[in-house]
This record gives structure tokens, C-alpha cells and sequence, in this order.
């Protein structure tokens, strides 16, 4: 409670947590203080209408530059009462009219208001962890179940629906309620976050309030870089400038010193050599404006080199590679070695001067200032104070926007100059240490290498890394390895020689005494993913790490919560228990006695029709169907003639469920503890 206190106290006016709920005959507003002391709601239905109240409320805000804190509130919900707000004879049909534009219109900038205009400040915790991104989209329902809530709760009316005076009172009010508390509860995971975005407000007279980290990275170097450099005002119009490639021929990118002595590499190097990456002309921009350039995700398939006993895996990304289900483990004479390059990428370009090519000399001269200039801020204000971190972002930022074609960095050339090489000169550091008596290779993995070694030729091993850094110009840093128990390059866990762990991938799980701070100190931040049956998961870690019994572990976990999964399906799924259907976010535990769970998704064609056989064409199959009349055809039809009809999906295969959106459905007796305990089992290394 003093860190919440602390934080409010950062405000001139304590901030406000609100959401909205939009019906045809129905609009409610539900507002609280983040500490939740004062709350209230309103409501414009045809029932009742306390729009004169709300334009109060709103003034009140407007005075005083209260910030109004929201999920996704950006995008819609603020556009919404903006609408009111500038137009306070509005009907609730016209509202919820406003709220249709939105959630189906095609843009949907075009809603959106913009900083200048808003009647007070908006802080968007959607926004600020990049959930707009696809990769990382997570809605409230999934945060609420890994924030633990005690009650996950969905829509309880029909969306669209005309509802009643009892709906809105018993039903819609309480759920609009429910989301405004799990917001703000999201809102303190968050503190740190917020406060880092306001100190650089007040630092650089930047509002990045709302932006995720690459954003504030990228802004940083466009500040010290230029407007002028990075932006064409000759129009009148600002337009970024950018270098869309349409040719990259490898060849020139590759630096000339990186050579091989082994057959595999120096076939890997020849191809890539060979490659000439040509943009499709045909494929445009969504602004449609111009051509877009060479594309550098996913061109390289399959191409892999065997060498040292270790498959090691290319791509435009990153290079892969690693022993698997194995535990190795250090000895008083052999040694496990982790080295890794110190920012791989941002070093890269800059001891290899390096920029996208509108930018030239002067993004050659600002990045090469940024770790001098964030070690002085380190050195002044501490390692964790803002300016050193948001000069962390800057470096950081830049190698991700050098790929988007949106950025005033995007040079696809500088993207693949610095993966493609990072990959070779690592390979390069592989090689040569293979040459080292008694050394095998654990581990490579895009910016670093783990090897096994006998302790007499480790020498010989430092003597090999510091001639490559001696070559390359990059740093590396190393740890020591007592342990390690390995299922793939992204899945294992590291016990270092102080004790300390690192478990990635299926074996990392919250902190459970740090829980929520530790999944927004997951690098990146862990909010969007999983993290359901964590007992199972720390059972394994234990048994590995300390020698438990799994059983045991299990069995002696009492937080229910360890014990629940999550279930999340689209739109335009329905899920069903026991044939009843359920919310689409929901949480559940394995039970003996239960219910079996399926997942029910709408047929991929018309009901009914004959499903289009593999490798025949979306035109040639609709001709000839054209032609029989919709009748099955072999030429254009599978030849089972089965047809498009509504899929089911079992969850949890072969076991039964019990949902648990509140915590008070959780039964210690119905838990099926041989579940967990296999699970467990499934990812033990011996």
C-alpha cells in the first residue's frame, strides 16, 4: 500500500480508473480512484440519464488535468465519451452507433484523439505494454486469470442485446465494475512503468506516456539525430525518410573477414554468398502507396550446418543450436562456460559504423555516443536511473525499427548486415574453439555460445575468445555453469555456480513470493503468455534442481492457483463444458471428476460442401463446382468427400475439467493429482 501511496503521490490529482459498456438501448461509465476509496457510475439508457452529472464530471477532469487511466481506453473508449462529451444532446443510440464505427471500422486512426484535443490525460495500459502488437495481444479476461483475480468474469448479457432495467442494474453495471477493479489492479503491476514514462515526460518535454519501449527507443534517436535528418518537410507535408530496398545481394553484407575452415560453415558461407533477395513488387504497403521492400523474415528455410556434434540452424534472426534432453553437469575438472556478446546488435553497427543509408554519417556518430553516455547517467544517478535506461531503449530500438518499414530507420540492408554477420562471427568463435582439446559445445544461441570443457584447456579457450573479440571489436561476457538440464535451445534451466537459476521457456514460471513483479521483469515482459499449471512446472525444476519427489511437491502445494489453466478462444469460437456452453476466457483445474472441455470453431467453407482437395486452386475448385452444381467432383475434391462442418477441439484430451472462474469452485478433493504429476514428470531431465 506505501508504494501505491507513493505512486499517487506523483500525481497532482489522484487518478482515476474507468471503463465503458455500450448496448443499443444502454451506456454506462463506471469510474474509480486508483486506491479505490471513492467509485461511481452512469448511466444514459432509456431508463435513466445522468448525462448532466457525467458533463460535470468531465468539466471537473478538464479543470483539473486529472489523468483518467484505462485498458485499451485509447482506441475506444475515450473516443466514445469524447463523442459525449462534444456532443451532450446525443441519444444512447447514437453513442452506440459511435461505438460500432469503432470496433468495426476499417481505421481506425480515424477515431482516435489525439493528445492536444483530449479533454484530460489518458494512460493506457494496453498500449504501454505493446499489446496491440499481434504477437503479444492479451485482452483483460486473460490478464485477469494471470493476475490471479478471484473472479474472471465475461460479458454476462448478449453483446447487442436491448437490455432491461434488471440486466443493466444486476447484471452490467457489477461486470463494467469488475473490469474497472481488475484494471486498476493491472495498473500497480504497472507503477514502475508509468512512473518511468512520466520522469521522462518531465525530463525530455516528450509525451511518451503511451508508447511501448521500442517507440520511446526509436523517438530517443530521432531526437538526437535530427527532425531535420530523419524527416522531408520540402512538401510542406512531414514524410519519413527510409530506404526501401528492392535488391540485396548478400554478398555485400557480408564483412570480408569472415572466413571458415570447416566444410559445413564454408558451405553455409558460399550460399549465402550465392543469395540475391529480391522485394515483390506486387505485394504493397497497407497504405498502398508505394512497393514494399525486401522482405528479411523467414527467407532462409532449412538451412543447417552440422558441426562439433551440434546442429546449428540459420535464419534472418538468429542462429540456433543445442544438445537436447540432456543434463550436463561441472565437476572439480570440467567446466561449464557461458560467454555471450554484450548487446550483439547494437555493438555490431556500431564498431562496424553502420546506419541506414539516409542517415549516414550522423546516426553513425550519435549511436556510437550512447554506452559512453549511459554509463556516465549510471555512474551519476545509478544503474536503474531514467536517462541511462531510456538510452538503453534508443540503443535497443533501433535494430527492430530498421525492419519496419513505418520507421524513419528502416533499412533492410542494415537489418540483414547485422543478423546475417552476427550469425557467421559467432559460427566463426564455434569453430575456433572447437579446436580447443576436451571442449563440446552445449549451446548456440543468437548472441552467445555454452561449452563444456576440461579446466586445463580452458586457457587455451579464453585465449581463443579474446583473439575473436580482438578480431571482431565486440565484447564478450561469460558466467560459470554448475549444472544444466536441457530439453532444447529455448527450454532449460542453468543453476550457476553461486546457486542462482535461469529457466527459460517451458520451465520458467512467476516468482511465487514476487509473483506479479517478477512477470513484469521478465524480459520482455511476461503478461501475454500462459502461465497456467505452474505446480507442474516447479514440481520438474525442484526435482531437478534439489532432488524432490514430484508427488511430493504436488502434493504439498496449497495455492490453488498453482494448480489452474487457461483456456482462450477467438470470437468466433464457443466453448463448452460438459455441453454447456462457457465464457472464452476461462480458467479451469484437471479433475477426477469433471467435465470433458471442447473447443467448437466454425467450418473453414459453407456447410455442407465438399472440402477442396490439396494443391487445387481456390478458382479451379469454385469452376468446377460451378459446373456439377455443388456435387463432389475427385478433380477438385478430397477424395473421402468429406465436407466443411463446425470442428471440435478437446482441451485437455482424455481428461476431465472443472471451471473455476471463481476461485470459491476450487476443490483440493476433485483434483486430479496423477495429471500433474505426469505433467511434472514430462519435463524432468535426468
Amino acid at each position: 500500500m506505501n508504494k501505491l501511496l507513493q505512486f499517487i503521490g506523483l500525481f497532482a490529482c489522484q487518478p482515476v480508473v474507468y471503463d465503458i459498456e455500450t448496448f443499443p438501448n444502454c451506456f454506462t461509465l463506471y469510474m474509480r480512484t486508483l486506491d479505490g476509496s471513492v467509485r461511481s457510475v452512469w448511466e444514459i439508457s432509456h431508463f435513466r440519464d445522468d448525462r448532466q452529472q457525467l458533463m460535470q464530471w468531465f468539466n471537473y477532469l478538464a479543470q483539473t488535468q486529472t489523468f483518467m487511466i484505462g485498458f485499451n481506453n485509447i482506441n475506444f473508449d475515450y473516443p466514445v465519451i469524447h463523442y459525449i462529451f462534444t456532443n451532450p444532446t446525443a441519444t444512447v443510440e447514437q453513442i452506440y452507433e459511435k461505438a460500432m464505427s469503432i470496433i468495426n471500422g476499417n481505421d481506425r486512426w480515424s477515431h482516435i484523439i489525439w493528445e492536444r484535443d483530449r479533454f484530460a490525460p489518458q494512460i493506457d495500459v494496453f498500449k504501454i505494454n505493446h499489446f496491440d502488437n499481434p504477437a503479444k495481444s492479451t485482452n483483460l479476461k486473460a490478464l485477469q486469470i494471470n493476475m490471479r483475480a478471484a473472479s474472471v468474469v465475461d460479458m454476462p448479457v448478449e453483446v447487442g442485446s436491448i437490455l432491461t432495467p434488471e440486466q443493466i442494474d444486476k447484471l452490467l453495471i457489477p461486470y463494467n465494475g469488475h473490469d474497472v477493479d481488475e484494471t486498476a489492479e493491472f495498473v500497480v503491476c504497472n507503477m514502475g512503468a508509468i512512473e518511468f514514462r512520466l520522469s521522462l515526460i518531465s525530463q525530455f518535454g516528450v509525451d511518451v506516456m503511451n508508447w511501448p519501449d521500442t517507440k520511446i527507443g526509436a523517438r530517443m534517436m530521432e531526437d538526437k539525430i535530427g527532425k531535420e535528418l530523419c524527416y522531408d518537410f520540402s512538401t510542406g507535408r512531414k514524410t519519413t525518410r527510409q530506404t526501401p530496398r528492392h535488391r540485396i545481394a548478400l554478398r555485400d553484407v557480408i564483412f570480408p573477414y569472415v572466413r571458415f575452415q570447416h566444410p559445413e560453415f564454408q558451405r553455409v558461407h558460399a550460399y549465402l554468398n550465392e543469395q540475391i533477395l529480391q522485394a515483390d513488387e506486387l505485394k504493397l504497403l497497407e497504405n498502398g502507396d508505394r512497393p514494399a521492400g525486401v522482405q528479411t523474415k523467414g527467407v532462409f528455410t532449412n538451412l543447417i550446418a552440422t558441426v562439433g556434434d551440434l546442429e546449428f540452424s540459420f535464419g534472418t534472426g538468429g542462429i540456433h543450436g543445442s544438445v537436447s534432453t540432456k543434463k550436463i553437469e561441472a565437476t572439480g575438472d570440467w567446466l561449464i562456460r557461458d560467454i555471450d556478446v554484450a548487446s550483439l546488435y547494437p555493438s555490431i553497427a556500431i564498431v562496424n559504423c553502420l546506419a541506414p543509408e539516409h542517415l549516414g554519417q550522423r546516426f553513425t556518430e550519435v549511436y556510437s555516443q550512447l554506452p559512453a553516455e549511459r554509463k556516465k547517467w549510471q555512474k551519476e544517478k545509478g544503474k536503474k536511473c531514467v536517462e541511462a535506461n531510456a538510452l538503453k531503449l534508443a540503443g535497443n530500438g533501433v535494430y527492430g525499427n530498421s525492419n519496419n518499414p513505418y520507421s524513419v530507420f528502416y533499412d533492410p540492408k542494415f537489418t540483414l548486415t547485422i543478423t546475417i554477420n552476427g550469425q557467421l562471427m559467432l559460427c566463426m568463435l564455434a569453430e575456433r574453439l572447437l579446436a580447443v582439446p576436451t571442449l563440446k559445445l552445449i549451446q548456440i544461441n543468437t548472441d552467445g555460445i555454452t561449452y563444456f570443457i576440461h579446466k586445463d584447456h580452458e586457457p587455451r579457450a579464453a585465449a581463443v575468445c579474446k583473439e575473436w573479440e580482438q578480431l571482431t571489436a565486440l565484447t564478450l561476457e561469460d558466467a560459470n555453469y554448475s549444472r544444466m538440464w536441457i530439453r532444447d535451445v529455448n527450454n532449460y534451466v542453468a543453476e550457476d555456480t553461486a546457486g542462482n537459476l535461469k529457466m527459460k521457456g517451458a520451465y520458467w514460471t512467476p516468482d511465487p513470493l514476487n509473483y506479479a513483479e517478477s512477470i513484469s521483469n521478465a524480459q520482455p515482459p511476461a503478461w501475454h503468455k500462459d502461465l497456467g499449471n505452474c505446480v507442474s512446472v516447479r514440481a520438474a525444476v525442484a526435482a531437478m534442481v534439489h532432488g524432490v519427489d514430484p508427488e511430493l511437491f504436488i502434493r504439498l502445494t496449497t495455492n490453488p492457483f498453482d494448480f489452474m489453466c487457461r483456456i482462450k478462444v477467438g470470437r468466433s469460437d464457443t466453448l463448452l463444458c460438459g455441453g454447456k456452453k462457457i465464457q472464452r476466457n476461462t480458467r479451469y483445474f484437471v479433475a477426477t471428476d469433471g467435465e470433458p472441455m471442447i473447443k467448437v470453431s466454425p467450418p473453414s467453407g459453407p456447410v455442407g460442401t465438399f472440402k477442396r482437395a490439396p494443391k487445387v486452386s481456390e478458382y479451379e475448385y469454385q469452376r468446377i463446382m460451378a459446373e456439377t452444381g455443388g456435387k463432389w467432383d475427385g478433380r477438385v475434391c478430397t477424395q473421402n468427400k468429406s465436407t466443411h462442418q463446425n470442428r471440435e477441439t478437446s482441451i485437455q484430451a482424455g481428461f476431465r475439467v472443472v471451471v473455476c472462474n471463481d476461485v470459491k469452485d476450487f476443490d483440493f478433493s476433485r483434483l486430479n493429482y496423477d495429471y500433474y504429476i505426469n505433467e511434472a514428470k514430462k519435463l524432468i531431465i535426468v
